[in-house]
């Protein structure tokens, strides 16, 4: 016989959450009833405490289910599903990967552009630290500021030195946007 190991109560939770707090044998549902989380291949028969095993039912049920397996489809049916939501859940993870990755890229774009402006009329290389800082300037005020701010600073950058180029276009930056909202 299979050693029973306890159920993790965040386990518990998570297949309580995915079955609505319902039994699935009999449709009720907390708090009218006590629920437990049944195996659907018992632990006598090598039923593993993972997710997909696991399914929410009443003490009622669970207690007169016992150690076998059921001989309906409910439990093919119950894992089907969860398959077919781990597979949907699986690919909506995927696209928010290659969107989170297309927000990058183009906020790599906008740095790498906001680089060229800024050597251009500073006549200064930008260093990793100030790519960093622009890189948050873009974040808070937005591509299109910071290239204006840089523009409207283009004068002023005579006998200063880089850090005191990038503070004085992050003041622009805030002045810009406190006047916008007085």
């Amino acid at each position: 016989m299979a050693e029973r190991k306890a159920i993790s109560k965040k386990t518990r939770f998570e297949v309580f959450k995915r079955d609505s707090f319902k039994c699935q044998y009999c449709g009720r549902s907390a708090p009218d009833v006590i629920l437990n989380v049944d195996h659907i291949l018992p632990v006598s028969r090598g039923g593993k405490n993972v997710i997909m095993n696991l399914i929410t039912a009443c003490f009622a049920c669970n207690n007169g289910k016992g150690a076998r397996e059921l001989s309906d489809n409910a439990a093919i049916s119950k894992q089907k599903s969860q398959l077919d939501e781990l597979a949907q859940k699986r690919e909506q993870l995927g696209m928010l990967v290659e969107w989170r990755e297309s927000l990058i890229d183009a906020m790599d774009q906008e740095v790498r552009l906001i680089k060229i402006e800024f050597e251009k009329y500073t006549e200064c290389e930008l260093t990793e630290h100030g790519i960093a800082s622009m890189r948050g300037m873009i974040k808070q005020f937005g591509y299109d500021e910071v290239v204006l701010a840089i523009s409207i600073a283009a004068g002023k950058f005579r006998d200063r030195n880089k850090a005191q180029i990038i503070n004085y276009i992050a003041g622009i930056c805030w002045n810009r946007k406190r006047s916008a909202t007085e």
